[in-house]
């Protein structure tokens, strides 16, 4: 048998032995007595290999009784390569660089050929079945590291390595993950990273370099939900004294959140673009593409991109934590969503439903089974635009405030949403305008053919007869038919999101919230200063389609 074939038939083995590992981890029950299933030594070791792949044959679950065996049927005997696996720092790594370095003199050849091998092996399998094409798109030279293990001392992740998310990974007590600007992370399906408690992330991408958080599926078959999406989980106050993330298991302390920290960090975001998520863990329960638990005010998230997820774009669990420069593109379900009493800032946020997906840009809460909970959800947001996408066949709503929450909303644009521009979901809530612990002024909003709000009637009053459109008209606010652009919703392209220079966006006169979080010289509607050429959105973002 020639080399070349006996490469190729080891890649195969490879790939196979690593499907086998993910689907027994996915059953822990398939091989009696199994506990951890060791790559490395599946890899070098042909007694384990054998062992293993034997015990598998009499699984109870298909999938890994033929997975083993498809290896048998092709087992090679002895180790399968010098390269392996570790586990324990979750690289791709070679033996010793001394060995290294003399393999290559040797074998040139050989070496390059068992890179390459290796590699397309691993992400074969990682990455579902990726095509050659979307294979070479990876930069050979580069190292691919593998991550499936929880992270519990401080490491940097590099742009020099491509990372690969199998599983859910979870950075623990005491370590802060850096990640360098321009680094490349692909989420396998049913990945997540999730920053606990105690734990940090410091992700500072930039204009020219940013951080991406993407499907580890090929450009052109990724979809929403491919993978988890990005969790961190702080010690700042919720509503509830303590809250459990929804996605990871109850009886898993590593998904607690909250506490009286509400100073306190639970890292930095900086130009990031987190694409594709929202993994479904069961049914209704999925993860978003940034998910915020009691996060505290000294996190920083900046210039942050969630695009195409298959829930809410963000959603924020109580806390303190601030949001600046945000766009949320093609949310399959609400763009920004909050409750158990978040109590933050928020400037020049954007949220864009797509044409074909998309409920609410803005779902507000503060507690559904005690809505006057303390401490109140109660954000105060500024420079807000909110896009719907024109699609009448898609029930698609500006903002749902409900379940007691407050907010301080000031110089919002609305345009293009198919129902309500804004619905007071309950009488707790419409009690709140009364009160002023619910604000809105500075909004312009804007429908082509007027319909602004929706009258409620019988079952459907769920507010005892509130009308959001007086209590709207009462303050500065402005109903506009055809003064603003309707921004273009073309797959794929990024919207030009600044107003007309002359539209009413521009004639708000609302004065901005104090303090060294706010730019005060934003004194216009939306989050884009009208008739602006620039943005903060140019360089970093971006609108794949799949």
């Amino acid at each position: 048998m020639k080399n070349t074939d006996t490469d190729q038939l080891r890649a195969q083995l490879i790939a196979t032995l690593w499907s086998l590992k993910a689907a027994i981890s996915k059953h822990p029950n398939a091989i009696k007595g199994l506990g951890y299933v060791h790559f490395n030594t599946l890899i070098k070791d042909e007694a384990y290999r054998l062992s293993i792949l034997q015990a598998a044959t009499a699984s109870s679950i298909e999938e890994v009784r033929e997975l083993a065996l498809a290896a048998l049927k092709n087992h090679l005997p002895g180790p399968l390569a010098k390269n392996t696996i570790d586990e324990t720092s979750n690289t791709v790594a070679m033996t010793s660089m001394a060995e290294r370095h003399q393999h290559q003199q040797d074998h040139p050849e050989k070496k390059r050929a068992f890179s390459l091998w290796l590699k397309s092996a691993l992400l074969f399998v990682l990455m579902g079945g990726m095509t050659t094409a979307a294979i070479s798109g990876w930069l050979w030279n580069s190292d691919i590291q593998v991550v499936e293990a929880p992270i519990n001392e401080s490491q940097t992740w590099s742009t020099d390595k491509k990372y690969i998310l199998n599983g859910l990974i979870f950075v623990e007590s005491g370590a802060t993950l850096t990640i360098e600007p321009g680094t490349h992370i692909a989420g396998a399906p049913g990945s997540a990273l999730i920053v606990t408690r105690d734990a940090k992330i410091n992700a500072q991408g930039q204009k020219n370099a940013p951080i991406v958080m993407t499907s580890s599926q090929a450009v052109g078959e990724r979809q929403r939900g491919d993978w988890g999406g990005l969790v961190l989980l702080g010690n700042a106050t919720v509503n509830s004294g303590t809250g459990h993330i929804e996605g990871i298991e109850k009886d898993d302390p590593r998904g607690g959140y909250g506490g009286m920290a509400d100073t306190g960090s639970c890292g930095v975001l900086k130009y990031v673009r987190i694409e594709f998520a929202g993994y479904e863990i069961s049914q209704d329960n999925e993860l978003n593409g940034l998910t915020l638990g009691g996060c505290g005010s000294g996190t920083i998230i900046n210039h942050v991109q969630v695009h195409m997820g298959l829930d809410d774009g963000v959603e924020v669990f109580g806390g303190t934590v601030n949001l600046k420069h945000i766009l949320i593109s093609r949310p399959g379900d609400d763009g920004l969503d909050w409750d158990r009493g978040w109590q933050g800032n928020g400037q020049f946020i954007i949220v864009h439903q797509g044409h074909d997906d998309g409920d609410n840009a803005i779902e507000a809460d503060n507690d559904a089974s005690n809505p006057n909970a303390t401490p109140r959800s109660n954000p105060t947001l500024s420079n807000i635009t909110l896009v719907g996408s024109g699609n009448n066949t898609i029930a698609q709503r500006g903002l749902l405030l409900r379940r007691g929450t407050g907010g301080d909303f000031r110089n919002v644009l609305i345009t293009g949403f198919s129902t309500e521009a804004l619905d007071i979901g309950d009488v707790d809530t419409a009690e709140l305008t009364g009160s002023g612990e619910l604000k809105a002024n500075g909004w312009v909003i804007q429908n082509s053919d007027m319909r602004y709000f929706s009258e409620e009637r019988d079952s459907q009053n769920d507010d005892d007869g509130f009308s959001e459109q007086s209590w709207i008209q009462q303050t500065n606010n402005e109903l506009t038919p055809r003064e603003i652009i309707l921004f273009a919703n073309t797959p794929g392209q990024i919207p030009d999101f600044a107003p007309l220079p002359r539209s009413a966006a521009t004639k708000i006169n609302v004065p901005l919230p104090q303090g060294e979080f706010w730019d005060e010289g934003a004194n216009f509607a939306g989050a884009i200063r009208p008739g602006s050429r620039v943005s903060w959105l140019d360089g970093w973002t971006a609108y794949p389609i799949n």
